[in-house]
């Protein structure tokens, strides 16, 4: 695939690459321009067909790198900018740099023990109330259990 040049690129194309540098979704970039999800990833699909690269990212860092730009995200330690692109056979790799949530393990973890503890709360309020009718029912005589519910 031959690789055109950034001069190429359109305003558009541009404010979506660099919406993508910043770490936003094509949702996210589209209101931000006033466009629709579809047409971002038009443009940036058009972007990376123009620069002749497989990955949104890798064209929107070229951008940058062209442009002189700094993004207020740090870059990935330790983690070469290089092997984060190039994923031309479809394989899912992790994107070092674009961690939406910035959580620390602690937090994580958190959030899944009030998740747990939720879940067990809510499950034992449901056989509380289960246990609450059949006492109602036994109370007024009502067998729910024979056909056609005597009483």
């Amino acid at each position: 695939m031959a690789r055109g040049s950034i001069t190429d690129l359109s305003a558009r194309q541009k404010q979506c690459l660099r919406g993508t540098y910043n770490n936003l979704s094509a949702k996210e970039i589209g209101i931000e321009l006033g466009l629709s999800p579809h047409t971002v990833n038009e443009h940036l699909r058009d972007a990376r067909r123009l620069l002749g690269v497989a990955r949104s990212m890798e064209a929107a860092r070229m951008l940058v790198a062209a442009e002189g730009d700094k993004r207020i995200v740090p870059d990935p330690i330790g983690v070469e900018l290089a092997s984060l692109g190039n994923d031309v056979d479809g394989a899912d790799r992790i994107d070092a740099a674009r961690n939406r949530y910035n959580l620390t393990i602690l937090q994580r973890i958190g959030i899944v023990l009030a998740i747990a503890v939720g879940a067990v709360a809510l499950a034992g309020a449901l056989i509380v109330g289960a246990d609450a009718i059949n006492r109602i029912f036994l109370g007024y005589g009502i067998d729910i259990s024979d056909h056609p519910y005597r009483k």
